[in-house]
């Protein structure tokens, strides 16, 4: 008989994570392809299930991020201006200034601007009704208003809406003029009150608050709610410790 063409393959020997052949090569296990395919398989359905998880609490973490950090630009511009201007509450009467001159005087020196929104296209926006509420009809409120408000964009894309005002308190009927709201990602969806656009009113000796930020728990929830107008919501953000929530319509 002649030589067997197909020699056999040596034994081979486990040691730790290792195989080793009788001629001393080391031998390593490998998967097989059906192994790999598997595997790869299995990765695809725990991404498909975890990332949207991933993405909502991606999406959560940033508009805490860049609302706090509106937040806090908004309440210091208040203070330099009022440490050149006189207290808020002493300040010139908004619609006797004109809203021009108003932001011009005690606004804009205290922030980065980018660009002032004399008309909604000229900040990206398509309506002067901009905004959703959460329960999803369009808001009432007015983006730009002749003689009472002027919006401006700083340089971090974050968009400021200051009604021009005198001095008074949003919670006091006849003051809404006190109001202020704040798109922290400009004209870039979603647009809707609660989710990236926030109120805010400027309060006597207290600076800067969320919008009815003395009201009781069930107005604040009742608003910031699927079927609520989100004019509440960063009363509920705050008073929860900058955090959304279980119960919040995000």
């Amino acid at each position: 008989m002649g030589d067997n063409p197909y020699p056999p393959r040596p034994s081979l020997i486990r040691e730790g994570g290792m195989f080793i052949d009788t001629s001393g090569n080391i031998r390593r296990p490998a998967f097989t392809l059906a192994e790999v395919l598997i595997t790869l398989g299995i990765i695809g359905i725990v991404a498909s299930l975890t990332m949207p998880t991933l993405i909502a609490n991606y999406k959560k973490q940033e508009t805490i991020s860049r609302l706090k950090k509106a937040y806090s630009i908004i309440n210091q511009a208040l203070k330099l201006s009022e440490a050149q201007n006189g207290e808020y509450s002493q300040w010139e009467d908004g619609q006797a200034l004109g809203a021009d001159v108003y932001l011009q005087k005690y606004w804009l020196p205290y922030f980065n601007v980018l660009k002032i929104c004399y008309s909604p296209e000229e900040c990206g926006y398509t309506s002067d009704f901009p905004y959703k509420e959460l329960k999803g009809t369009q808001s009432a409120l007015l983006f730009t208003g002749y003689n009472s408000r002027i919006p401006f964009i700083t340089t971090d894309g974050i968009v400021y809406i200051i009604s021009i005002a005198t001095g008074g308190d949003a919670n006091t009927p006849g003051t809404e003029s006190s109001l202020i709201y704040i798109d922290i990602n400009g004209s870039k969806n979603p647009n809707t009150i609660g989710k990236d656009v926030f109120l805010f009113q400027r309060v006597n000796g207290k600076g800067i608050l969320p919008y009815y930020y003395n009201q009781v728990s069930n107005v604040i929830n009742s608003s910031c709610s699927k079927t609520g107008n989100g004019n509440t919501c960063a009363t509920k953000l705050i008073r929860n410790g900058w955090k959304f929530s279980e119960d919040y319509p995000f």
